[in-house]
């Protein structure tokens, strides 16, 4: 479903920086309760797992235009690519904060690429045991995508540049089978708006995320280590249907938890 949105430069920056303090503020008080997730009460002792997280990733990135043959003049298809982007992230307590860019220097031709973005994710406890957690999240989240062809610099059209707002809820696992590893998958889609920044159109995103990851707890003292995956997929639906892509990632990440 589409909308006609009408925002500034200005003022989105203004909206999307309102949506971060709001999730500084929001994780702050989910952090004790995502601290709890593994106590067990009375069937044993509760574990001491990190609650901050820093990593880097590389993730190779499909963009295809979807948007139908059109007036060359609006140069369709200007911002695909098939390349990778560099990832950096924070997460604490329920909270993820990224960033992304890439361009010449990590292989892609033409076309530059940014985005920065955050989500919260509020657990609903499905089944919880000392080894074993079941839950449904709940997930909130925005971001910023910006993508430019090098050889456009004319049109109107020689910039992406939406941010969107979503919601979705999926379902996440995470099994501990020591002390010190921990394992966790999820899966959640998602459905909202997507806002042009400087323009008078807006659309609809749909997403889909899928993460795995595993955990070194405390291998330096309070320091640890994590491995992940994450499968990022976004469809926009833009009233400009010069603007409808699909984006697809697969991003590789390594971080320190303390």
């Amino acid at each position: 479903m589409k909308c006609e949105v009408t925002v500034d430069h200005s003022a989105f920056l203004k909206i999307f920086g309102a949506i971060l303090i709001g999730f500084l503020i929001i994780f702050g008080s989910m952090g004790e309760a995502r601290a709890q997730m593994f106590s067990v009460g009375s069937q044993g002792p509760r574990y001491n797992i990190p609650q901050t997280e820093l990593y880097l990733g590389l993730e190779p990135m499909d963009v295809t235009y979807k948007g139908g043959s059109m007036n060359s003049q609006l140069h369709p298809g200007a911002f695909e690519f098939s390349g990778s982007v560099l990832r950096l992230g924070y997460n604490s307590s329920g909270l993820n904060l990224f960033l992304g860019t890439g361009g010449k220097i990590t292989g892609i031709d033409n076309v530059s690429y940014f985005d920065i973005g955050g989500n919260i994710d509020i657990g609903l406890m499905l089944e919880r045991s000392k080894t074993f957690v079941l839950q449904i999240p709940i997930r909130i989240a925005s971001r910023y995508t910006n993508m430019a062809n090098d050889n456009v610099i004319t049109s109107r059209y020689s910039r992406f540049k939406f941010g969107d707002l979503t919601g979705g809820a999926g379902l996440r696992l995470m099994v501990r089978p020591s002390n010190d590893i921990r394992i966790e998958v999820l899966g959640i889609p998602s459905y909202g708006a997507a806002f042009a920044s400087g323009g008078f159109f807006g659309g609809s995103v749909g997403s889909i995320a899928a993460e795995g990851h595993l955990y070194f707890d405390h291998l330096f003292g309070n320091i640890g280590l994590s491995f992940g995956y994450k499968y990022d997929y976004r469809n926009y639906d833009v009233d400009e249907n010069v603007y409808d892509y699909k984006i697809s990632g697969n991003n590789i990440e390594v971080g320190i938890t303390f």
